[in-house]
């Protein structure tokens, strides 16, 4: 990479003395120009914020102060740390055949000549992180998952070898219009994805990788309303009885399982024999959650009993998350059920059943998903009115009973 460079020392006169002036250090990079500050202040020497001279005593062809100042051999000194400091940045942007940008310039002189991380760096490090504190496997995946869009924009923009610090709203804003245009992401999905820029970024920060973080203050606003379209039951009693080949229907007994259980992809994965416990005297499902840690009961109904029958110790056929999913789609398809149906549908499906079918309280509901709080219920609750009539009084309530229509069809003579 052929960066080019010129420093300029100048001397800016004093606001309130046009005789005096301060030091100031200049920056040519590549067609950009950027001012670091007074030498006194960026040297890194530790001197006064501002040391003013007279303007007559400045060397402009030198770019040095005179001898003959009292302050000569201070600022002189200032003026030669800053000159070999900009070299080394300079020669390790050679080194390492990466582009120079003024404003990665600035940042990296400001920390004192430490390297400057771009955001591929910051990712790799992020990543190798969570690998090196045993994070899961699935989890690691899924951060490199979220990561490839980011990566393939900086590619798209010519961007990969800027410094992070660079990352400002406007970048970010970019960044959106990308996955709206390109990838055909939604607006919602778009903001979750900038949402991911600022977490690296924020970690970067707290490890101190990076000495300013350009998203400190940018909000991104994320539609907090959940997506709870579901399965009904009579839907869910089409999956049951639908005449299905041997592939699909291995899907379909742990799509079922999972509506009428509210266990997760990675929950179902962990059943066992050790899982069926008696509680109470009932026969119960009862674990810990791989995503909270957090423990659930669940009753094992009619419907679960007879798929224990088919599958002995919980042994489900349990595939994996795309080839679950696509195949959801196809059993969606051929039962003409209309709805953008997931594994984590299921879920949903299980706390519309617990709240609306059998009207269980907001305290069971939770126990049943293994949940924390009321707050991480909301993502799956959805009062309908079949709820609303089953708890109004009854003597409230105006009963219609829908009259015979064919009462009023006369025999033709």
């Amino acid at each position: 990479m052929n960066n080019v460079m010129f420093i300029n020392f100048y001397m800016r006169p004093s606001t309130v003395d046009s005789t005096l002036g301060a030091v100031y250090v200049q920056v040519r990079v590549n067609k950009a120009v950027i001012v670091l500050g007074a030498v006194s202040s960026v040297s890194g020497l530790n001197l006064p914020k501002s040391i003013m001279v007279e303007l007559s005593h400045w060397d402009k062809r030198k770019q040095r102060v005179k001898p003959a100042c009292l302050h000569a051999t201070v600022l002189n000194k200032a003026i030669s740390e800053c000159e070999q400091r900009l070299e080394k940045i300079y020669a390790q942007h050679q080194g390492y055949d990466r582009k120079m940008t003024a404003k990665g310039l600035k940042a990296q002189f400001v920390q004192g000549g430490k390297g400057v991380f771009s955001f591929p760096a910051l990712i790799e490090k992020f990543i190798a992180e969570k690998v090196a504190l045993h994070f899961r496997d699935s989890t690691v995946e899924t951060y490199k998952y979220k990561m490839r869009p980011l990566l393939e924009f900086l590619k798209h923009e010519g961007i990969s070898e800027y410094p992070a610090e660079e990352f400002t709203k406007g970048v970010l804003k970019r960044y959106k219009t990308y996955l709206i245009t390109h990838r055909n992401n939604k607006p919602n999905s778009a903001e979750k994805a900038c949402q991911v820029v600022k977490t690296v970024l924020l970690w970067a920060a707290e490890n101190e990788l990076i000495t300013i973080n350009p998203l400190q203050y940018t909000r991104i606003r994320v539609d907090k309303t959940p997506n709870l379209e579901c399965l009904d039951q009579e839907e869910v009693q089409m999956v049951v009885e639908a005449n299905l080949c041997s592939r699909l229907r291995a899907v379909a007994d742990c799509f079922i399982f999972s509506c009428y259980t509210g266990l997760a992809y990675q929950d179902l994965k962990q059943l066992g024999k050790h899982s069926l416990q008696t509680v109470e005297g009932s026969k119960c499902l009862v674990g810990e959650r791989q995503k909270t840690g957090t423990s659930y009961c669940i009753p094992v109904t009619p419907v679960i009993a007879g798929l224990l029958e088919k599958y002995p110790d919980l042994k489900l056929r349990l595939p994996s998350n795309q080839y679950y999913n696509s195949k959801l789609k196809e059993i969606m398809v051929a039962l003409r059920i209309d709805k953008r149906i997931t594994t984590h549908t299921a879920r949903k499906t299980f706390a519309d059943w617990c709240i609306n079918e059998l009207g269980l309280t907001e305290e069971a509901t939770i126990v049943a998903m293994g949940q924390k709080s009321a707050k991480e219920l909301n993502a799956y609750r959805r009062t309908r009115p079949k709820r609303l009539l089953s708890e109004f009084p009854a003597s409230l309530l105006q009963r219609v009973i829908n009259p015979n229509p064919f009462v009023q069809i006369t025999k033709a003579s």
